[in-house]
């Protein structure tokens, strides 16, 4: 039961790392300082004033619900930051990584993964970087997905950087200076107490934030069919 949980949660997770908000193409790459801070609970990154940030999705370390939408007009580069939902104790990053590229190739999302960097580090954890790409409108869009592990609390963190095709350099190293300041926590992470999880399993099924076609997926996987 407890590895057919954890395929449900990897589904989930991934559906929430594809979708994020868009703003309009933006060409404006000047270097504002990053005055502004967000934290939360496991997290902080510095930003630019008047970046709008969206943290209602960020429900606490004990729910299966934790994203933060990060965007602003003027910018050719938007953020989608999700806590993947699994307390697996992964070996290594190496490990996170090929879940989130076979998870995403469970989801059934149409993207398609073009280009991986192993080896860096988001925050002095270890991090994998997966670049997919995803049509939208006409629009090629990439996301620049940060799989980090915090390997003290088995936390996966995914820092999804989002922008357009043809701004692959300017919006890169807009990206990236954000990205940079980063700084994580070390949490002890309460869905691995099996008391914990159930809990915030019964709220996210009420919530309808677990839908019945990934248990169907889940239940076949574990299944073997």
């Amino acid at each position: 039961m407890r590895d057919f949980v954890k395929i449900i949660f990897v589904l989930c997770a991934v559906t929430m790392t594809v979708a994020c908000t868009r703003p309009n193409r933006n060409n404006n790459t000047t270097e504002d300082p990053l005055s502004v801070k967000y934290e939360n609970d496991l997290f902080s990154i510095d930003l630019p004033s008047g970046w709008e940030i969206d943290d209602s999705g960020w429900l606490g370390l004990d729910s299966m619900q934790n994203e933060v939408e990060i965007h602003s007009s003027n910018s050719p580069v938007w953020f989608h930051i999700v806590k993947t939902f699994i307390p697996i104790q992964w070996k290594n990053v190496y490990e996170a990584t090929e879940m989130a590229i076979a998870a995403r190739a469970m989801s059934g999302a149409n993207v398609e993964l073009i280009k991986r960097t192993d080896s860096v580090e988001v925050g002095g954890y270890p991090t994998s970087i997966l670049y997919f790409a995803n049509v939208v409108d006409k629009d090629t869009i990439i996301q620049k997905q940060y799989v980090t592990y915090l390997e003290d609390s088995h936390i996966v963190i995914y820092f999804n950087e989002n922008f357009y095709s043809n701004q692959w350099d300017e919006a890169q190293k807009y990206g990236e200076k954000i990205i940079g300041s980063v700084k994580l926590k070390k949490v002890v992470n309460p869905l691995e107490k099996d008391s914990v999880m159930k809990e915030a399993i019964q709220k996210a099924m009420d919530g309808k934030k677990i839908q019945q076609e990934y248990i169907e997926k889940g239940k076949k996987i574990v299944n073997g069919k």
